[in-house]
């Protein structure tokens, strides 16, 4: 089982202000992003785990009702999108990034029911499912060479 890098506190904060969380998220990408370039695997992996946390966080939250899709959308996408930044930073940990991933996977699952009255999003899910299927293979196959 993973430790939570955020607190419970902060965690909860985030879900009832999605809109700075957003911002938050962003913020974090972009420092964790220029990490990497840096060659700062360890560092970019510790802010991308906390931008996995965020966006999840977010996802958790309430909607609004007068939210659009596309916020969704956007959303879902930036979720697998730091749980892949995670992965590839993991390289040293490989059992972290399965963690992080399978994790991914089955809170996607647990999403479902939620937008099931809203098909765009819904596809949306399978098709990030997909593309972290296929990621997975490509390190599983990765390590075999």
């Amino acid at each position: 089982m993973r430790n939570s890098l955020l607190c419970p506190v902060y965690r909860k904060w985030l879900q009832l202000h999605p809109e700075q969380a957003r911002f938050e998220r962003q913020k974090l990408k972009l420092e964790a992003l220029q990490l990497r370039r840096e060659g700062e695997l360890s560092r970019a992996r510790k802010l991308y785990t906390q931008v996995w946390e965020i966006a999840q966080s977010i996802l958790f939250a309430l909607r609004r009702p007068d939210s659009t899709s596309q916020i969704y959308h956007q959303d879902l996408v930036s979720f697998v999108a730091a749980a892949m930044a995670v992965n590839h930073c993991s390289k040293a940990q490989p059992e972290f990034s399965q963690d992080v991933l399978n994790d991914t996977q089955q809170q996607l699952t647990a999403l479902m029911p939620l937008y099931a009255s809203e098909p765009q999003l819904l596809s949306t899910i399978h098709q990030l499912k997909e593309w972290l299927r296929h990621d997975d293979v490509m390190q599983f196959s990765t390590h075999l060479h």
